[in-house]
């Protein structure tokens, strides 16, 4: 048997668009189309082996699941210095976007909300899609946040690209991927350090995310300290809701929705960023039609989908939020809907409850968790013999 090696580095070149690598007892870098020689730039990348096999887990996507209230604990301790940069950027900018597709875009949606209560701070956002068609307010005092966990999303690169060399606009990236595309482009780059994430169902790179997003509001309005000590309580509470005993409830639940064609979700607040984010796992992992709303919208329109045994599952958090979107799912179960609550209060209009701790505007963390887990294991109970690799799906879109 060979040696056991725990980490490893490596040195790489990344090549940019229209450059050309010739390859020989040195390695020269030419700009086409006239070749025009590039000095080369090296990036020293070091991983554990550890990160990239499944060890006693079936998948990458449970892995993944289970290392989130480590990678939870790691922004609360590590990226501090990092934070308050990216916080003192948000503060003098003029104007502040972010952007981000899929995953990455419900953190983006989540971030509006936190930094309104918060730090009493608006942010812009956009679909990266989307933004081209409202990046007129862009100007050489605008911060662009663009938010990704590959760094390669054409989605993502393509209007930072434009805004950078077009409008002049700051870029200040959040990424996981150490040398991406997104992470090269950037003027600051904040990285995710959560780890290869091999799943394509994005999981612990967006409680990453959302950490980083609640670690910066909090940092923004000088309470740096309060957002630590929240997140370190969220770290606590996601190992509780990742034991065998808590697992137990999601699997159970997950066998009673299996069956179900459709699966409908609200929330109120920054809980309407767990909806979203519970949908779109639901959908990726099971297959099953989800939707998410705000608790709000559901008498123009939802409501109407509602029949007798509809799944319908409640992020309730404690806080502003709680009374409404309790009186949401009282309407939910007046029209027959079988109400799933999520939350640190059990309330009597719930069929099903799953409880987190209440931890103010971190609550939302084990909420996400609670999604990812019953993500995972509706697809198992649906048969889906390989959920690390959904049907249709990439790990990072990088085509139109």
């Amino acid at each position: 048997m060979g040696p056991s090696y725990s980490e490893s580095n490596e040195v790489d070149l990344f090549l940019e668009d229209n450059h050309m690598a010739v390859i020989g007892k040195n390695i020269k870098i030419l700009k086409l189309p006239k070749g025009n020689p590039v000095k080369p730039q090296f990036t020293m990348i070091s991983w554990k082996f550890a990160e990239t096999e499944k060890g006693k887990f079936k998948h990458f996507f449970i892995k993944e699941i289970h290392e989130e209230s480590k990678v939870i604990e790691n922004i609360a301790l590590n990226n501090v210095s990092n934070i308050r940069k990216l916080a003192n950027l948000i503060d003098q900018a003029f104007g502040t976007f972010l952007i981000a597709c899929g995953s990455a875009s419900y953190s983006a949606i989540g971030a509006t909300y936190l930094f309104s209560k918060v730090a009493k701070k608006h942010v812009n956002f956009a679909v990266g899609s989307e933004f081209k068609y409202i990046e007129d307010f862009v100007t050489d005092k605008t911060l662009v946040i663009p938010i990704s966990q590959s760094g390669e999303s054409i989605d993502v690169i393509e209007p930072v690209t434009r805004v950078k060399i077009q409008k002049r606009a700051k870029i200040a990236a959040i990424v996981n991927v150490l040398g991406s595309t997104l992470y090269r482009l950037a003027d600051f780059k904040l990285l995710l350090e959560t780890g290869p994430e091999k799943a394509v169902v994005a999981t612990k790179s967006f409680i990453a995310m959302i950490s980083v997003l609640i670690l910066t509001a909090y940092t923004l309005s000088g309470r740096q300290n309060k957002g630590q000590k929240l997140l370190k309580k969220a770290s606590g509470n996601v190992s509780l809701i990742l034991s065998d005993q808590y697992i137990l409830k999601i699997k159970l639940l997950a066998q009673k929705l299996a069956k179900k064609e459709h699966i409908y979700v609200i929330g109120r607040g920054l809980s309407y960023c767990a909806a979203l984010e519970a949908t779109l796992k639901i959908k990726e992992a099971s297959y099953i039609h989800a939707e998410a709303f705000p608790g709000g919208e559901l008498k123009h329109g939802v409501i109407a989908l509602i029949e007798k045994d509809t799944p319908c599952i409640v992020f309730a958090s404690n806080d502003d939020t709680y009374h409404d979107i309790i009186s949401n799912a009282q309407e939910l179960k007046a029209r027959g809907g079988y109400i799933i609550g999520i939350g640190p209060k059990r309330d009597d209009v719930f069929d099903e409850f799953l409880e987190t701790d209440d931890i103010e505007e971190a609550t939302l963390l084990p909420q996400v968790t609670i999604s990812h887990l019953l993500g995972y294991y509706l697809a198992l109970a649906r048969g889906n013999k390989d959920p690390d690799k959904p049907r249709n799906l990439a790990k990072s879109v990088t085509v139109k």
